[in-house]
């Protein structure tokens, strides 16, 4: 959870942060999940007061489910956040030079580095899901396979409408991409706010995003952490959790 919002805090049995509550496991009905595990457990994720920032409790219960090995449930929709198709971004406080990123990314790439940006056809957006609905009171349900099967729920909390705000794993506006072999970098503004960013860049009032593509989480990793060390930023998963090293974008049956 702190990897998420590093400020979060225990609360009895539960913890909260970021106006999101994350309540203690308790042992659910097979039913939840459709029946495809015996034994469940499973941890509900709540807004505390208004609806969270960007639907950040509805995120930040997907990315639980990740890193635990466990399963989502959002108004009866069971998913794997497993089965996402992961990108790794370097965040930063401001726009890198041109020339210095072009720089940083041929000393990376060696001969497969295109380092001048070239346009791709059609909108250059990265993966993103769906404007969740938005409804009275948001629940999430978040489980751990890893003590036997996991998942969550998502009602809303609020009477904000779906234009009001964007889920926080919206596709920003990225226009400018390199690319390193067969790994892909859109460079563009990144509008979220993520609480595992503000204690890295509390002044930053306009945060750039790096966002690194491809088929191997642990080379999309690698080279978004060696992108992150050359220009100061962090790096987070797409739930916004805090990437430490690569294998941090594996699910977790596949973490040695």
């Amino acid at each position: 959870m702190m990897l998420a919002v590093p400020d979060a805090r225990e609360d009895g049995a539960d913890i909260v942060g970021a106006d999101v509550r994350v309540h203690a496991a308790v042992e659910a009905e097979p039913d939840l999940v459709g029946g495809e595990q015996e034994e469940v457990w499973a941890c509900r994720v709540t807004a505390e007061g208004p609806l969270p920032y960007d639907y950040f409790d509805r995120i930040l219960a997907e990315g639980l489910a990740f890193r635990l090995g466990g399963l989502a449930v959002c108004r009866g929709e069971v998913s794997d956040p497993a089965d996402e198709s992961l990108t790794a971004g370097v965040i930063l406080p401001a726009p890198p030079v041109e020339e210095e990123l072009r720089t940083l990314l041929k000393d990376l790439g060696g001969d497969d580095a295109e380092a001048e940006p070239h346009e791709e056809p059609g909108e250059v957006e990265p993966e993103a899901k769906a404007e969740p609905e938005v409804e009275a009171a948001q629940d999430t349900v978040e489980a751990d396979e890893a003590t036997a099967a996991a998942e969550e729920d998502v009602e809303s909390d609020g009477d904000k409408e779906e234009e009001d705000a964007a889920p926080v794993d919206e596709a920003p506006e990225l226009k400018d991409v390199y690319t390193v072999g067969d790994l892909t970098i859109h460079l563009g503004p990144e509008r979220r706010r993520l609480p595992a960013t503000e204690d890295f860049l509390p002044y930053a009032t306009e945060l750039t995003l790096i966002d690194v593509r491809g088929d191997d989480p642990l080379k999309v990793g690698a080279l978004a952490l060696r992108l992150s060390d050359g220009l100061n930023g962090v790096v987070v998963d797409r739930w916004g959790f805090r990437v430490d090293k690569p294998e941090d974008l594996l699910p977790k049956g596949e973490q040695a």
